[in-house]
Protein backbone atom coordinates (compact mmCIF):
# COMPACT_ATOMS: atom_id res chain seq x y z
CA UNK A 1 0.00 0.00 0.00
CA UNK A 2 1.07 3.60 -0.60
CA UNK A 3 1.57 5.66 2.51
CA UNK A 4 -2.02 7.09 2.01
CA UNK A 5 -4.79 6.07 0.30
CA UNK A 6 -7.65 3.95 -0.15
CA UNK A 7 -7.07 0.48 0.46
CA UNK A 8 -8.66 -1.87 -2.20
CA UNK A 9 -8.11 -5.59 -0.64
CA UNK A 10 -9.19 -8.59 -1.57
CA UNK A 11 -8.69 -12.11 0.03
CA UNK A 12 -8.90 -15.05 -2.39
CA UNK A 13 -9.19 -18.95 -0.65
CA UNK A 14 -8.11 -21.14 -3.01
CA UNK A 15 -9.37 -24.35 -1.60
CA UNK A 16 -12.75 -24.76 0.26
CA UNK A 17 -11.47 -23.41 3.72
CA UNK A 18 -13.68 -24.06 6.44
CA UNK A 19 -11.64 -21.37 8.47
CA UNK A 20 -12.09 -18.89 6.25
CA UNK A 21 -15.68 -19.31 5.77
CA UNK A 22 -16.58 -18.71 9.52
CA UNK A 23 -14.32 -15.88 9.68
CA UNK A 24 -16.31 -14.29 6.61
CA UNK A 25 -19.81 -15.44 8.84
CA UNK A 26 -18.42 -13.44 11.76
CA UNK A 27 -17.04 -10.13 10.27
CA UNK A 28 -20.37 -10.02 8.23
CA UNK A 29 -22.20 -9.50 11.18
CA UNK A 30 -19.98 -7.58 13.12
CA UNK A 31 -19.83 -3.34 12.83
CA UNK A 32 -17.27 -2.32 14.83
CA UNK A 33 -15.73 1.45 14.20
CA UNK A 34 -11.77 0.24 14.53
CA UNK A 35 -12.43 -3.01 12.69
CA UNK A 36 -12.27 -3.68 8.91
CA UNK A 37 -15.38 -4.91 7.32
CA UNK A 38 -16.27 -6.71 4.44
CA UNK A 39 -17.87 -4.79 1.32
CA UNK A 40 -18.71 -7.82 -1.37
CA UNK A 41 -17.93 -11.53 -0.94
CA UNK A 42 -18.16 -13.64 -4.40
CA UNK A 43 -16.44 -16.05 -6.43
CA UNK A 44 -13.74 -15.61 -8.92
CA UNK A 45 -13.46 -17.40 -12.31
CA UNK A 46 -12.23 -20.51 -11.16
CA UNK A 47 -14.64 -20.77 -8.68
CA UNK A 48 -12.68 -19.60 -5.59
CA UNK A 49 -14.30 -17.56 -2.98
CA UNK A 50 -12.77 -14.04 -2.74
CA UNK A 51 -13.85 -11.56 -0.39
CA UNK A 52 -13.25 -7.70 -0.87
CA UNK A 53 -12.61 -5.38 2.51
CA UNK A 54 -14.17 -1.99 3.02
CA UNK A 55 -11.06 -0.35 4.80
CA UNK A 56 -10.76 3.48 5.13
CA UNK A 57 -7.94 5.82 4.00
CA UNK A 58 -5.45 5.52 6.54
CA UNK A 59 -1.50 5.25 7.58
CA UNK A 60 0.30 2.17 8.90
CA UNK A 61 0.43 2.62 12.93
CA UNK A 62 4.70 2.95 12.61
CA UNK A 63 4.79 5.49 9.90
CA UNK A 64 1.88 7.61 11.40
CA UNK A 65 3.98 7.97 14.71
CA UNK A 66 6.71 9.36 13.25
CA UNK A 67 4.59 11.87 12.07
CA UNK A 68 3.34 12.36 15.29
CA UNK A 69 5.71 12.77 17.13
CA UNK A 70 6.07 11.80 21.08
CA UNK A 71 2.41 11.82 22.14
CA UNK A 72 1.11 12.46 25.37
CA UNK A 73 -0.47 9.79 27.66
CA UNK A 74 -3.69 11.36 26.64
CA UNK A 75 -3.25 10.81 23.13
CA UNK A 76 -1.59 7.24 23.90
CA UNK A 77 -4.84 6.36 25.62
CA UNK A 78 -6.87 7.60 22.72
CA UNK A 79 -5.22 5.74 20.03
CA UNK A 80 -4.70 2.57 22.27
CA UNK A 81 -8.22 2.26 24.16
CA UNK A 82 -10.06 1.21 20.86
CA UNK A 83 -7.22 -1.74 20.36
CA UNK A 84 -7.73 -3.02 23.79
CA UNK A 85 -11.76 -3.00 23.21
CA UNK A 86 -11.04 -4.73 19.81
CA UNK A 87 -8.55 -7.35 21.67
CA UNK A 88 -11.22 -8.32 24.71
CA UNK A 89 -13.68 -8.68 22.42
CA UNK A 90 -11.73 -11.40 20.14
CA UNK A 91 -10.61 -12.91 23.88
CA UNK A 92 -14.36 -13.12 25.14
CA UNK A 93 -14.77 -14.58 21.69
CA UNK A 94 -17.22 -11.91 20.55
CA UNK A 95 -15.41 -11.57 17.73
CA UNK A 96 -13.17 -13.51 15.44
CA UNK A 97 -9.62 -12.14 14.73
CA UNK A 98 -7.60 -13.37 11.97
CA UNK A 99 -3.64 -12.99 11.74
CA UNK A 100 -2.25 -9.21 11.74
CA UNK A 101 0.82 -7.55 12.31
CA UNK A 102 1.67 -3.66 13.76
CA UNK A 103 1.67 -2.42 10.19
CA UNK A 104 -2.17 -3.75 9.85
CA UNK A 105 -3.45 -0.97 12.37
CA UNK A 106 -3.95 2.49 10.30
CA UNK A 107 -4.64 5.57 11.23
CA UNK A 108 -6.85 7.85 9.65
CA UNK A 109 -6.81 11.59 9.26
CA UNK A 110 -9.08 12.04 12.26
CA UNK A 111 -6.65 9.97 14.22
CA UNK A 112 -9.15 6.84 14.74
CA UNK A 113 -7.32 3.30 14.68
CA UNK A 114 -8.50 0.72 12.49
CA UNK A 115 -7.33 -3.02 12.62
CA UNK A 116 -6.99 -4.90 9.09
CA UNK A 117 -6.32 -8.29 10.08
CA UNK A 118 -5.87 -10.71 7.29
CA UNK A 119 -8.42 -13.94 7.54
CA UNK A 120 -7.25 -17.02 7.76
CA UNK A 121 -7.28 -19.66 5.11
CA UNK A 122 -6.20 -17.33 2.43
CA UNK A 123 -3.54 -16.42 0.11
CA UNK A 124 -2.48 -13.37 1.63
CA UNK A 125 0.71 -13.19 3.36
CA UNK A 126 2.31 -14.55 6.71
CA UNK A 127 6.00 -13.90 7.34
CA UNK A 128 7.56 -12.14 10.49
CA UNK A 129 5.69 -9.75 12.28
CA UNK A 130 2.50 -11.41 11.76
CA UNK A 131 1.02 -12.57 14.78
CA UNK A 132 -2.48 -13.58 15.58
CA UNK A 133 -5.06 -10.61 16.19
CA UNK A 134 -4.57 -10.12 19.91
CA UNK A 135 -1.40 -10.31 19.89
CA UNK A 136 -1.09 -7.99 17.04
CA UNK A 137 -3.21 -5.49 19.09
CA UNK A 138 -1.28 -6.08 21.92
CA UNK A 139 2.09 -5.18 19.91
CA UNK A 140 0.77 -2.09 18.93
CA UNK A 141 -0.50 -0.82 22.14
CA UNK A 142 2.63 -1.69 23.21
CA UNK A 143 4.07 0.69 19.99
CA UNK A 144 2.25 3.41 20.79
CA UNK A 145 3.20 3.44 24.46
CA UNK A 146 7.21 3.33 23.61
CA UNK A 147 6.56 6.71 22.20
CA UNK A 148 5.31 8.38 25.26
CA UNK A 149 8.02 10.34 26.87
CA UNK A 150 9.62 7.58 29.66
CA UNK A 151 9.21 10.29 32.58
CA UNK A 152 5.29 10.62 32.04
CA UNK A 153 3.65 8.65 34.86
CA UNK A 154 2.63 4.93 34.69
CA UNK A 155 5.03 4.60 31.36
CA UNK A 156 6.77 1.53 32.95
CA UNK A 157 3.75 0.03 34.52
CA UNK A 158 2.02 0.20 30.85
CA UNK A 159 4.95 -1.40 29.55
CA UNK A 160 5.06 -4.58 31.91
CA UNK A 161 1.30 -4.73 31.92
CA UNK A 162 1.74 -5.09 27.80
CA UNK A 163 4.39 -8.01 28.43
CA UNK A 164 1.56 -9.98 30.90
CA UNK A 165 -0.74 -9.33 28.21
CA UNK A 166 0.43 -10.84 25.07
CA UNK A 167 1.86 -13.72 27.28
CA UNK A 168 -1.33 -14.26 29.34
CA UNK A 169 -4.22 -12.63 27.98
CA UNK A 170 -7.43 -12.95 29.81
CA UNK A 171 -7.27 -11.55 32.87
CA UNK A 172 -3.78 -9.67 32.16
CA UNK A 173 -5.57 -7.85 29.24
CA UNK A 174 -8.39 -6.45 31.44
CA UNK A 175 -5.58 -5.12 33.97
CA UNK A 176 -4.22 -3.66 31.28
CA UNK A 177 -7.20 -1.81 29.92
CA UNK A 178 -7.22 -0.47 33.84
CA UNK A 179 -4.02 0.43 33.82
CA UNK A 180 -4.02 2.97 29.97
CA UNK A 181 -7.75 3.85 31.58
CA UNK A 182 -6.11 5.13 34.59
CA UNK A 183 -2.80 6.41 33.08
CA UNK A 184 -4.39 9.87 31.67
CA UNK A 185 -8.08 11.20 30.43
CA UNK A 186 -8.07 10.66 26.50
CA UNK A 187 -7.26 13.60 24.57
CA UNK A 188 -7.90 14.35 20.82
CA UNK A 189 -5.36 13.26 18.51
CA UNK A 190 -3.73 16.39 16.61
CA UNK A 191 -1.81 15.52 13.51
CA UNK A 192 -0.41 16.44 9.96
CA UNK A 193 -1.64 13.39 7.37
CA UNK A 194 0.77 12.97 4.61
CA UNK A 195 -1.04 14.23 1.65
CA UNK A 196 -2.48 12.34 -0.65
CA UNK A 197 -0.21 10.06 -3.46
CA UNK A 198 -2.76 11.18 -6.58
CA UNK A 199 -3.80 14.29 -8.68
CA UNK A 200 -6.67 15.33 -10.45
CA UNK A 201 -6.43 16.01 -14.00
CA UNK A 202 -8.82 18.10 -15.59
CA UNK A 203 -10.63 16.27 -19.12
CA UNK A 204 -10.41 18.70 -21.53
CA UNK A 205 -14.03 17.61 -23.14
CA UNK A 206 -15.64 18.80 -20.03
CA UNK A 207 -16.07 22.26 -19.82
CA UNK A 208 -14.75 23.56 -15.96
CA UNK A 209 -14.90 27.03 -14.33
CA UNK A 210 -14.16 30.18 -16.52
CA UNK A 211 -10.61 30.78 -17.42
CA UNK A 212 -9.17 34.00 -14.93
CA UNK A 213 -8.61 35.55 -18.54
CA UNK A 214 -11.41 35.42 -19.90
CA UNK A 215 -14.33 38.39 -19.82
CA UNK A 216 -16.74 35.99 -17.55
CA UNK A 217 -13.24 34.72 -15.79
CA UNK A 218 -12.43 38.25 -14.53
CA UNK A 219 -16.14 39.15 -13.54
CA UNK A 220 -16.70 36.05 -11.20
CA UNK A 221 -12.96 36.42 -9.70
CA UNK A 222 -13.80 40.16 -9.19
CA UNK A 223 -16.96 38.99 -7.33
CA UNK A 224 -15.02 36.52 -5.47
CA UNK A 225 -13.07 39.48 -4.34
CA UNK A 226 -15.93 41.62 -3.23
CA UNK A 227 -17.10 38.59 -1.60
CA UNK A 228 -13.69 37.63 1.02
CA UNK A 229 -13.02 41.35 1.64
CA UNK A 230 -15.99 43.41 1.02
CA UNK A 231 -16.60 46.90 -0.92
CA UNK A 232 -14.52 49.57 -0.70
CA UNK A 233 -16.17 52.98 0.82
CA UNK A 234 -13.63 55.44 1.68
CA UNK A 235 -10.54 53.93 3.54
CA UNK A 236 -12.81 51.11 4.88
CA UNK A 237 -14.26 48.27 3.31
CA UNK A 238 -18.08 46.67 3.90
CA UNK A 239 -19.01 43.02 3.84
CA UNK A 240 -21.42 43.11 0.91
CA UNK A 241 -24.15 41.17 3.18
CA UNK A 242 -23.71 43.54 5.71
CA UNK A 243 -24.47 46.39 3.24
CA UNK A 244 -27.24 43.97 2.14
CA UNK A 245 -28.64 43.75 5.41
CA UNK A 246 -28.44 47.54 5.49
CA UNK A 247 -30.43 48.31 2.20
CA UNK A 248 -33.02 46.10 3.05
CA UNK A 249 -33.91 48.31 6.06
CA UNK A 250 -33.42 51.20 4.76
CA UNK A 251 -35.63 50.05 1.76
CA UNK A 252 -37.96 48.68 4.60
CA UNK A 253 -37.91 52.11 6.07
CA UNK A 254 -38.78 53.94 3.74
CA UNK A 255 -42.04 51.94 2.35
CA UNK A 256 -43.19 52.00 5.66
CA UNK A 257 -43.14 55.86 5.31
CA UNK A 258 -44.69 56.03 2.30
CA UNK A 259 -47.56 53.87 3.04
CA UNK A 260 -47.74 56.01 5.91
CA UNK A 261 -48.33 59.32 4.35
CA UNK A 262 -51.03 57.77 2.30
Amino acid sequence: MEPWEQMDLCWRAPEPADDFAEWLADRSTVTHDHLVGVAEIGRDETGALVARASAPVGLALPAALDRIGSPTAGVAVTLTLPLLELALLADAGAVLLGRAGIDDVLVDDAGAVVLVDRPPGTTDRSGPGVVSGVEALVLAVRAVWERVDPREVRHDEVDQACSAARRDGGAALLALDRVIRAAAPPRPVRWDPPPMTFAFDVDPRVPGPAAPHSAVGRLLQSGRGLLRSGLPVGSHRFGVRRLTTGLVVVVGVVVAGAWGAR
